[in-house]
């Protein structure tokens, strides 16, 4: 994977992607001789979703830092990834597995961008509102809900609205630089992907406990 790496820092690339259980090649050579349709016929829009979160530097993917698991249900595999599974991650698979003082890139996907002290909004109830606003502020009696969010408008700061995932990097000595929305050209991981879509594709059984020693065999391909 190529990175922009300099004498001190390690720059490594984060991402999660899916694959389906009759993920295929597209096309293939068939004998036309035998006078019957022959083919590939799985349907690739069906069977069970797994879902891949892995991260990488200029030398290959990151060790023991592969997390791989069956959706529960089908769906965009955004909502199959949510920040308590991304964190836990995060923390116990990753931050342990790469030198220290690196430099961690990822987008701004929900589950990597939950925050701390998420300032709370209209649909939220005045007591809800109102204990956010006493962990700093001392708030006056009587005001409106209109008028508490109007509050917390005004003492947004940047110290309570981090991202977890910024401070728990933090904490361990390293520096999370994010994506702009819609420029994963930026995140060279995405090449790799294909990569592992297209081993599968070539291999796959179409059998569902196949799945997962399929895709490991794939990332284990990928120097």
């Amino acid at each position: 994977m190529k990175a922009l790496t300099s004498s001190d820092k390690t720059i490594v690339y984060l991402d999660e992607t899916w694959i389906n259980q009759n993920h295929t090649v597209s096309k293939c050579w068939v004998d036309s001789t035998s006078g019957k349709a022959e083919g590939v016929w799985v349907p690739t829009g069906k069977g069970g979703c797994w879902i891949i979160l892995h991260a990488g530097t200029k030398n290959g993917f990151v060790p023991e830092a592969a997390l791989i698991f069956q959706a529960k249900n089908v769906g965009d595999y955004h909502d199959q990834m949510n920040a308590e599974t991304f964190e836990k991650w995060f923390q116990v698979q990753l931050l342990p597995n790469f030198p220290p003082s690196s430099v961690i890139v990822m987008d701004n996907a929900s589950c990597h961008s939950r925050k701390k002290h998420k300032p709370p909004t209209g649909s939220n109830n005045k007591a809800t509102i109102i204990e956010w606003l006493e962990k700093g502020i001392t708030v006056p009696e009587g005001l409106l809900k209109v008028e508490l969010i109007e509050l917390v408008t005004r003492h947004i700061t940047a110290a309570n609205t981090n991202y977890v995932i910024n401070k728990t990097a933090s904490e361990n000595g390293h520096r999370v630089v994010r994506l702009p929305p819609y420029h994963c050209q930026y995140n060279p991981i995405e090449l790799l992907w294909a990569q592992l879509k297209g081993y599968v594709s070539k291999r796959n059984t179409f059998r569902n406990a196949d799945m997962k020693p399929l895709i490991h065999e794939a990332i284990g391909k990928i120097t």
